[in-house]
């Protein structure tokens, strides 16, 4: 499954150099996953009733090339990885316009955690099929 979540860069997401601060590459991505998630039927709703949360486990940022303000990107999210508990998703950061530039790609693995215990638990069936590669 691939899906594309849109991005507005705002100005207080830049560094003086020109740069995204990394901690809004993680920011985008996180919104990324929600929105891929719900499309898959997956979204905060659901993770509420199920009691349980995808949480960042490890996370890979490869930059490439900068960002400006007011420039529009599209996260590119699709499925590296599917386990017992866990699943990694890659994020593909594309600078939109008439010929798109990759500005960076972040591989975030993500583990399921009971919210009520805190404990990493197996992913829901349902869930893990979902994320079934096609």
């Amino acid at each position: 499954m691939s899906f594309s979540y849109p991005v507005a860069i705002k100005f207080s997401e830049i560094d003086m150099v020109g740069v995204v601060f990394n901690s809004h590459y993680l920011t985008w991505c996180e919104d990324a996953k929600w929105a891929f998630l719900g499309q898959a039927g997956f979204g905060p709703a659901h993770f509420a009733a199920e009691r349980g949360n995808a949480l960042v486990r490890h996370a890979e940022i490869d930059w490439v090339a900068s960002l400006q303000p007011h420039d529009r990107a599209e996260i590119r999210v699709s499925v590296e990885r599917v386990g017992a508990s866990s699943f990694t998703l890659r994020h593909e950061i594309w600078r939109a316009g008439e010929q798109p530039i990759l500005t960076a790609t972040l591989v975030i693995t993500y583990v399921w955690v009971d919210s009520e215990s805190g404990a990493k638990t197996d992913l829901a069936p349902a869930l893990r099929r979902a994320l079934a590669p096609a």
